[in-house]
């Protein structure tokens, strides 16, 4: 049964908002308890007398937000432990050059390497803006990184 001196509370737990888990305190433990979202179901009538269906999308979204940056924390830490984090610093971490050096010179074909070389230099004000649609063709069509941090210098350059 759940009460408002037992509910702690209750979020979706899927995408299609047909199942949602119930957090209820019973003395010092806390049992979790998956309901079917069906509101002729005693279980899903007993929430929603202690709670809104908006505070129920009100909860999702929080407990959503809260694993999004739990997950992110995790791929950080993990990333700084295996060292291929860039310091979080507004300066560059003296680390990242070999692995730049690498990147260019030992995996200069590496084709995701090489897409995401190039969407960050399109968002380089200068290189986007640029009126020479030659050169930033050349930029989009180069199949290698040291040719396109040649054009991107042409473009800087220019």
């Amino acid at each position: 049964m759940i009460t408002k001196e037992n509910y702690i509370i209750a979020y979706f737990i899927d995408n299609e908002r047909k199942n949602i888990e119930i957090l209820l305190r019973n003395g010092n433990k806390v049992n979790s308890h998956i309901v079917e979202y069906d509101t002729k179901y005693p279980v899903c009538q007993e929430l929603l007398k202690i709670i809104t269906i908006d505070d129920l999308h009100k909860n999702t979204h929080r407990k959503k937000q809260e694993q999004v940056k739990e997950f992110e924390e995790t791929v950080i830490r993990v990333a700084k432990k295996n060292g291929i984090a860039i310091s979080n610093e507004p300066k560059l971490d003296t680390k990242v050059y070999p692995l730049l050096v690498k990147a260019i010179f030992e995996e200069g074909t590496n084709e995701d390497h090489l897409f995401a070389l190039k969407l960050a230099l399109f968002e380089v004000e200068k290189i986007r803006d640029s009126k020479d649609n030659e050169l930033k063709r050349k930029l989009r069509q180069s199949t290698n990184k040291i040719e396109v941090l040649k054009i991107a210098f042409d473009i800087m350059n220019g």
